[in-house]
């Protein structure tokens, strides 16, 4: 089994522990991915957010959330903390205030789209749903190839892409926002395999906010 692999079961295991204590109903997804592993994807990604939702919902209903009992070690400990400080909510109006969800596809958008692609989509609009009082800012990424002006001109259109995707599934266009970021933000700086890219080249949902707007501007030089 690759590092990749590994990660990726240490951090199930670790979320089932988590789900366990706090009494959250959670049936890790089989892995049937082949190849090359980073230790999260789409999926693990979506598995994570249901745990840090389900941690969030309990809080603000005052519950005591349990650690004791997960896998002794530093990435068990991260991994909790992550979870917690990305659940912190600023008042009784604002459910998140950090958060992030990699959505990876290779593909050309609008092309060679797939059942499971359309299956994520389907999902990532039902979550939003899930949060009326927040807005949401899709950002498109692109890998270090092409000229500055076809990196942002491509994540552009594919965040645009993406958020048209989740209006056309009933979300309030008012609600969901988009923008390129080129690529200012690799998840893989220096990447040099194919593989590398294509985990650079990928759509993230996050909360909406002006100054993470400005943020992504000033990285671009968009005016």
């Amino acid at each position: 089994m690759n590092h990749g692999k590994k990660k990726c079961e240490a951090l199930k295991a670790i979320r089932k522990q988590i789900a366990d204590l706090n009494n959250i109903q959670y049936v890790p997804c089989e892995c049937t991915h082949t190849g090359e592993c980073m230790g999260t994807c789409p999926t693990c990604e979506r598995e994570r957010q249901y745990i840090e939702e389900q941690l969030s919902i309990k809080k603000r209903k005052g519950n005591f959330l349990k650690v004791m009992g997960v896998a002794a070690g530093l990435s068990a400990i991260t991994a909790f903390q992550e979870a917690v400080a990305q659940e912190q909510a600023t008042n009784a109006d604002s459910t998140l205030v950090k958060f992030e969800w990699n959505y990876y596809m290779p593909e050309l958008f609008g092309e060679c789209v797939t059942p499971d692609h359309l299956a994520q989509w389907d999902e990532m609009a039902e979550f939003i749903s899930k949060f009326p009082n927040d807005t949401f800012l899709v950002v498109g990424h692109t890998d270090s190839r092409g000229s500055e002006a076809y990196k942002l001109k491509a994540s552009t259109s594919r965040a645009k892409y993406i958020r048209q995707m989740l209006v056309d599934r009933g979300i309030d266009p008012e609600r969901v926002k988009s923008i390129g970021c080129g690529e200012a933000e690799p998840k893989i700086p220096n990447a040099e395999t194919e593989f590398e890219h294509e985990q650079n080249r990928r759509i993230t949902l996050e909360i909406y906010s002006p100054e993470r707007v400005n943020e992504i501007k000033k990285k671009t030089k968009v005016k």
